[in-house]
């Protein structure tokens, strides 16, 4: 659930995709608290990167395919232009499908954990939290548009061929991530780009189980119907249950897709989405006391807070893509792109009264519940030219943009009709269930938002210098109404983002950038006691990026954001909130991938960071780490294939992931531990055929973390050992 602040949503924490054409270009072609210090983790990896550098000065490597798997070499994400990611001034990591698929990746989560400062995300928390990167919030892009909804982990990776990440504001990059029913980009931005139809036939099904009920059937089936269209279709079937006694999860995804492209110049990609995601609500566990990390002695790890005949959580997305890529002439390249999105969610929970941090502790609590029902719509237009052409020394790569977003968000809460009485959580006894009243229509919510954005950008080459400029306008026009609260604001806001960066090539493998950006949005889901003003972001960035080196590429950054106008609580108007708050993140970001052989591949990442609030209503918070955020993670994960040889087609993975103690609420009365989970995978490949196993937490480590729900106070046992098995073949 939600922060007291809203009626609208269970508590939801405080790529551009290329259409396979390349433009014809011109033939030329405030300080922290804490004084900010490296460990000896963090000295060793800049230690290990540039002695790598060094030695591979000295030899002369060919670098092929295999030898790059882990590295793609061109991103959409970052300026919604095919540009090699070495020229683009702002830290942007990938993960290819190559990475999912050696890891046999379950969740966006799973697959997010291989890059630093992105925070993980438990299954049963997905309703209610969606992921921070740099300590804040990220907006999710799915082939270019910001997806309604507050559900990123329970995206299917089914049909994901890459997930770029954009590290801290780009200028608002993205128009439709203006609008309400998403978050915002302050953190940076996830964008997914999936599958697109190819001209070449190519077919693949599977089938998975594991413990906890895993069974998992899915499909990808490409084919070409004439030299002009290409059909392809992918989705999948996934149940589980959890340690949690009585919460299940279901997926249904369904993905076809269609692609045009009657001349070298010309390519129409249509895209339809259909994903269904069923679960029994789970609010957390109550902690012992107001100062204790885990929950009071009796209360297992696999206790479930409900009641008797509590109904099904159902969230279900239904999405059209259509984009256009026209080659006008050998200067000029112009692109649309057109969706269509809903996402529905009918959420019914059961949590302990008070929640968190002011009460219900202990063994036996006091069980209240509600229902939320929202609907979010959204209709995207986005429209560019770009062109490219040199004068004196200077290529330029220039686009041109507008962005227009429509988005309505209706819903309600209502509280459920349950016996005001305690409830031993030793006991298997539970309240029953009763459904409360739908309030009537003049009372529901009744969002609006319009985004209008204009944009124009430029990349400039001159040698070994890249140069980057781009300028975004952006007018919104919002309505914010919350009927039961007496809240019928309304709003218009614009604002210029900019966003200017350099980067400098020292030799064809080290490169050093410098960048700075910023972003606003209207926020929603807070009852503002006036109408919003812009929430607003800036990013300063400095950092190095190594390419192509004996295997090895890497990207190491200080950053510095700075959050402003964040909702605070309104001490003059208990239950409503004012925007004075500003919070800060500053810190170190590694990101390492070594192919060290054919055969061997090596994943590093490591943060290293202070995220604090700097201004608040409420003194006390001033000073007070932000909720579920960690100064340090560490991901180390290895793989090695088998290529030659007897035991050619074997590969086997090996991963450590570690995250420092997390605060538990916003004024810090807690915080859980820090852990260290290790996972293996093994597989073989026979012909076409491939069978493969995976184990995440090997060692089957007991620990609690945050939960999210409601914005923190109660934890969350950490998933156990799960084992998975699955076997595909392609033909």
């Amino acid at each position: 659930m939600r922060p007291i602040a809203s009626p609208s949503g269970f508590c939801r924490d405080s790529a551009y995709a290329c259409a396979g054409l390349q433009p014809a270009m011109h033939p030329q072609g405030q300080d922290m608290k804490n004084s900010f210090r490296l460990s000896p983790i963090a000295l060793a990896l800049a230690g290990f990167s540039v002695t790598a550098w060094a030695q591979a000065q000295l030899q002369t490597i060919e670098v092929t395919a295999a030898k790059d798997r882990y590295t793609p070499i061109q991103t959409q994400a970052a300026t919604r232009s095919p540009v090699p990611v070495e020229q683009v001034p702002q830290s942007v990591i990938s993960i290819p499908r190559s990475i999912m698929e050696d890891q046999a990746s379950k969740t966006v989560s799973d697959v997010l954990r291989n890059l630093s400062n992105v925070n993980e995300i438990d299954p049963r928390d997905s309703n209610n939290v969606g992921f921070k990167i740099r300590g804040f919030n990220a907006a999710m892009v799915v082939d270019g548009v910001s997806i309604p909804g507050w559900f990123q982990n329970q995206e299917s990776l089914v049909g994901v061929q890459q997930i770029d990440v954009i590290k801290g504001p780009a200028g608002g990059l993205y128009g439709s991530g203006q609008a309400i029913g998403n978050y915002s980009t302050v953190g940076g931005t996830i964008a997914v780009t999936t599958k697109s139809p190819e001209p070449t036939a190519s077919r693949e099904v599977g089938v998975k189980v594991g413990n906890y009920g895993r069974r998992n059937a899915y499909f990808d089936l490409n084919q070409p119907l004439s030299d002009a269209w290409s059909l392809r279709i992918n989705g999948e079937t996934d149940r589980s249950d959890s340690e949690t006694q009585g919460v299940f999860f279901r997926k249904t995804a369904l993905n076809p897709s269609l692609a045009w492209t009657p001349d070298a110049r010309t390519k129409v990609v249509i895209k339809a989405r259909m994903l269904d995601n069923t679960t029994l609500d789970y609010s957390g566990l109550p902690r012992a006391s107001a100062a204790a990390t885990e929950p009071a002695a009796g209360v297992t790890r696999s206790t479930f807070v409900t009641a008797t005949g509590l109904p099904d959580t159902t969230q279900n997305a239904r999405g059209l893509n259509v984009q256009w890529t026209q080659v006008l002439n050998d200067d000029w390249t112009f692109k649309a792109l057109a969706a269509h999105n809903t996402t529905e969610i009918d959420q019914r929970g059961v949590f302990p009264f008070p929640y968190g941090r002011t009460g219900g502790f202990g063994s036996s609590v006091m069980l209240s519940g509600a229902r939320l029902w929202e609907k979010l719509t959204s209709d995207t237009l986005q429209l560019s030219l770009a062109t490219a052409f040199k004068t004196g020394g200077a290529l330029h790569r220039l686009s041109f943009g507008f962005d227009r977003d429509e988005t309505r968000d209706d819903g309600f809460m209502a509280f459920a009709n349950l016996p005001f009485v305690m409830t031993d959580l030793t006991s298997n006894a539970r309240p029953a269930w009763g459904e409360p009243a739908v309030p009537a229509a003049a009372n529901q919510q009744r969002n609006r938002s319009t985004s209008t954005v204009f944009y124009v950008q430029d990349q400039i080459q001159m040698g070994a210098l890249h140069l980057h400029g781009s300028l975004r306008q952006t007018r919104t026009e919002a309505k914010d109404r919350y009927p039961d609260w007496g809240i019928n604001n309304q709003s218009t806001n614009n604002k210029v983002t900019p966003r200017v960066g350099a980067v400098y090539n020292v030799s064809d493998t080290l490169s050093f950038f410098g960048g700075y950006s910023e972003m606003a949005r209207v926020p929603f889901g807070s009852l503002f006691s006036v109408a919003p003003k812009m929430e607003e972001a800036e990013q300063k960035e400095l950092g190095l990026r190594i390419k192509g080196w004996n295997g090895v590429s890497a990207t190491a950054a200080l950053f510095d954001i700075q959050r402003k106008n964040a909702a605070v609580a309104d001490p003059a108007n208990p239950g409503l909130s004012v925007q004075t708050g500003v919070q800060q993140a500053k810190g170190l970001d590694v990101d390492l991938r070594w192919q060290a052989s054919p055969s061997l591949a090596w994943i590093a990442a490591y943060t290293h960071q202070t995220a604090e609030i700097t201004q608040d209503t409420n003194a006390a918070w001033v000073g007070k780490r932000l909720f579920n955020v960690p100064e340090q993670t560490l991901r180390v994960a290895a793989r090695y294939d088998v290529r030659q040889g007897e035991w050619s087609g074997l590969g086997l993975g090996l991963g450590a992931s570690y995250r420092s103690n997390l605060a538990g609420d916003t004024s810090n009365t807690f915080f859980t531990p820090a852990v260290t989970l290790w996972d293996a995978q093994a597989s073989y490949k026979r012909g076409k055929t491939h069978y493969s196993a995976s184990l995440n937490n090997l060692l089957n480590k007991q620990y609690f973390a945050p939960m999210a729900y409601f914005g923190g106070g109660q934890v969350v046992p950490g998933l156990p050992r799960s084992l998975v098995l699955s076997v595909s073949t392609r033909f």
